[in-house]
């Protein structure tokens, strides 16, 4: 590249560092694909069980083909994924890759969020309309992988953490469940937390609410894999929630910031608790500013990245709606915005156990 071409780059070393840096993001991308292959058709449980191994006892090991095994194998030695033994000619994994890459019941297992990932590259065709008008796209107009991509990514923060330390965290809130409590999952998605709550607490009763059709499909298989009998469904297009004040405790993961009209769910929140409920709500940590999240947020990049693709666009879905974004909803707006719905407590609930939330405890 010449920086004649162009008058304004003067300095050819600049220039090929943020080259460098943007051929590394083309990296990363095609990675990620690579890296959903492999998670799907099992090569790195396949290497972390008999490794170190050649790209032949993989092969046999996965059933596949071993040259297309083999240059996969390239490729993850050359992005640093898997280690290679060059006097061996065999390949491995590190305890970190496996535990990262191969154990879904591990904690920092990412192959959910790589398949929510992959699962985006579906939408991009219909991004440059959504900058166009400036309508965004459902969760359903993402299609099924989406839903099944946001549920393997949170299936394992609330198996491994809700009932044991989440809810004892939260005020009055394991009593009123062991007694026998009304509960309402708003935003349920697959399922997964009401399914935990109900196995817990079997006198209570748990009522999920969700608009994506995805989602609530992924849920009643769950529900019924899991055999619990006190989880009813419902979509609140056609049963919203009431406004009788009836619910002990109302759930929500992650929800707000993608709502369409996100102060009309509050209130709607608020309206269906009793008047000594609670509300127990997860949403993304953030800053209140765009140059606090660039200076101190180091989850930025990847946040605003999940906003344009899905939360954004999901928030943006109807006209008029609200686009708050992955990073709309930090806890200074959690607190201005629940203040106006006529909430009078707001308490953050002291948990580190997972990196991306934050957790509020919120009574009328």
């Amino acid at each position: 590249m010449s920086v004649q071409s162009n008058p304004e780059v003067r300095d050819p070393k600049a220039l090929q560092a943020f080259a460098g840096k943007v051929s590394g993001s083309v990296t990363a991308g095609m990675n990620v694909a690579l890296t959903f292959v492999g998670e799907q058709l099992g090569l790195y449980k396949g290497l972390a069980a008999i490794g170190p191994a050649t790209s032949q006892q993989l092969a046999d090991k996965t059933q596949l083909s071993e040259r297309w095994v083999r240059e996969w194998l390239y490729q993850q030695v050359c992005i640093g994924q898997i280690t290679f033994d060059e006097a061996a000619t065999e390949f491995s994994m590190s305890p970190e890759a496996k535990a990262v890459l191969a154990d879904p019941e591990h904690p920092a297992y990412l192959g959910g969020m790589i398949h929510s990932v992959v699962a985006m590259y579906d939408t991009l065709e219909h991004l440059p309309e959504c900058f166009r008008t400036g309508l965004g796209q459902s969760f359903d107009d993402k299609g099924e992988a989406c839903a099944c991509g946001i549920e393997r990514m949170s299936r394992k923060f609330q198996q491994l953490h809700l009932v044991p330390d989440l809810l004892p965290s939260t005020e009055g809130a394991v009593a009123k469940l062991t007694a026998g409590a009304l509960v309402a999952d708003v935003g349920c998605g697959a399922g997964v937390a009401m399914i935990e709550m109900a196995k817990a607490y079997p006198h209570s009763q748990f009522i999920g609410y969700d608009i994506s059709m995805n989602a609530l499909g992924r849920a009643r298989n769950n529900i019924r894999e899991a055999g619990v009998k006190n989880v009813q469904l419902h979509n609140p297009i056609d049963q919203p929630l009431p406004e009788d004040g009836s619910f002990d405790l109302i759930t929500t993961f992650d929800v707000v910031h993608d709502s369409t009209h996100p102060q009309v769910l509050i209130e709607a929140i608020k309206a269906s608790l009793k008047p000594d409920g609670t509300w127990l709500c997860a949403d993304i940590q953030g800053k209140s500013s765009f140059a606090e999240n660039l200076k101190e947020n180091p989850m930025a990049t990847i946040a605003y990245s999940f906003s344009v693709m899905v939360c954004m666009s999901s928030g943006l879905s109807v006209p008029g709606g609200a686009g708050l974004g992955t990073l709309g909803f930090p806890e200074s707006k959690a607190r201005e915005m629940t203040a106006a719905a006529g909430f009078s407590r707001f308490r953050r609930i002291p948990f580190e156990g997972d990196i991306f939330n934050a957790f509020y405890e919120i009574r009328p």
